[in-house]
């Protein structure tokens, strides 16, 4: 079969936006290919979203099926992009997977352009689909696909979990169906499945993955890496994955290998500030590291205790230590939590001071109430209320809610007050 897989964009393109790879997409065309299907990946984040190039991508490839990944903020070009697949062939059969249709399937397949969802990880989801397709896709072998969602006589039907591939069964994403050279981040790898097992309230990682990391064996890591140094001339990778300092033994074993790396190439990756000492911030440095991400959060030690279990002197130390070693700090903030005030937001801009004067890059957004996080699902006990149910302006730009103690108004004069004193051009 074709397969033609789009990436749903964001529907407002900042000119400072970061851009990265659709690796997701990438890993079920690799699955896909592998079985012998012909497929095509378009992210409209790199070309931008006009309907001419989507049907233009349908009349070149004439697809079988169409394949949409959709984050929340995505998700309405997403049913856009359905709208055009069956205006432009309505037998071409849509599928719909990412983090937004695998927490609400059932409301994503009440869009009439919409066949299938694809909940979680969409590698086995998708072949094992297609498969049932070329053999006439009779009602009883369509169930028993795990992880697939999709009607039967107009109601929504969710078939049984899928259960996560195995770290070594992850094959490398079909990097050569993308056009690497538009991304800023163009090499990522992610290193482990099965996102992050803390339960932060903000976050549905551990809601859609399943939050048991699974790493993968650090041999094959290295060859990827090696592979992407090779093929695509890679002097920077960045290791995608929620907590990369999760698992001490399997990291130290991935440093020791990254010591032998291809000269000049460097890496950055993301963690807890309370999974990082000075010892283990050195031997990432000596093994290439340059850039680590930390999620603070909050600068108020009574917010951090209810929203991030973490320590503001944790906090401080993973920045100097990093600073010192010539390792790049990058410290992403949120406003506001379901408890701050205009006191627990003055002490979140002075601990950012104290962090940037400490050498951190700072980064600011709106706290957003996704589906399938604790601050959506329990928004009323929270003292929240969420303000609107479109999806685009879930983007952690726009203020979509407002709590017990502040107003919209004023969460938004506040972050651009903090923004301006912290010498911020924008929040991120």
């Amino acid at each position: 079969m074709n397969v033609l897989l789009f990436q749903a964009p964001v529907a407002r393109l900042s000119p400072h936006a970061h851009i990265s790879p659709p690796l997701g997409l990438a890993y079920v065309a690799t699955h896909l290919l592998d079985e012998g299907h012909r497929v095509q990946i378009v992210d409209l984040n790199v070309s931008g979203f006009n309907p001419k190039r989507v049907t233009l991508a349908l009349k070149r490839f004439a697809p079988d099926m169409v394949g949409i990944s959709a984050h929340t903020e995505t998700y309405p070009n997403a049913v856009k992009i359905a709208a055009l697949v069956k205006e432009h062939d309505a037998s071409i059969l849509v599928m719909v997977g990412g983090p937004h249709p695998s927490i609400m399937p059932e409301a994503v397949l009440a869009e009439p352009d919409i066949d299938f969802v694809v909940v979680g990880e969409g590698e086995r989801t998708a072949v094992e689909l297609l498969a049932a397709l070329a053999q006439g896709a009779q009602p009883d072998a369509i169930v028993k696909i795990a992880g697939l969602g999709h009607t039967v006589d107009g109601a929504p039907v969710q078939n049984a979990s899928r259960l996560p591939l195995d770290a070594a069964e992850v094959r490398r994403p079909a990097r050569h169906l993308l056009s690497l050279d538009f991304y800023e981040d163009a090499h990522n790898v992610l290193t482990a499945r099965g996102g992050c097992p803390y339960r932060c309230p903000f976050c549905s990682a551990s809601y859609i993955w399943g939050g048991k990391r699974r790493p993968r064996p650090v041999t094959d890591i290295i060859d990827e890496v090696e592979d992407i140094v090779r093929t695509y001339g890679a002097q920077h990778v960045f290791f995608v994955d929620d907590i990369f300092t999760l698992d001490r033994a399997w990291l130290e074993e991935l440093l020791a290998l990254l010591v032998t790396r291809p000269a000049g190439l460097t890496w950055g990756c993301a963690t807890r500030v309370n999974l990082v000492d000075e010892a283990l911030l050195k031997r990432m440095a000596h093994a290439g590291c340059v850039g680590i991400q930390y999620g603070i959060e909050s600068g108020a030690q009574s917010i951090l205790d209810s929203v991030k279990s973490i320590k503001k002197e944790d906090a401080l130390n993973a920045v100097e230590w990093a600073t010192a070693v010539g390792i790049v700090a990058s410290c992403s903030f949120m406003i506001p939590f379901p408890d701050d005030t205009e006191q627990t937001l003055a002490e979140t801009l002075d601990f950012m001071h104290v962090l940037k004067d400490a050498g951190a890059t700072l980064l600011m957004s709106y706290t957003t109430p996704y589906p399938g996080t604790m601050f959506a699902e329990k928004a009323d006990e929270l003292g929240l209320k969420i303000l609107t149910d479109d999806w685009e302006q879930f983007d952690a730009k726009h203020m979509v809610m407002e709590t017990r103690h502040l107003s919209v108004e004023r969460i938004e004069q506040i972050a651009s007050e903090m923004a301006i004193d912290l010498g911020m051009s924008r929040r991120t």
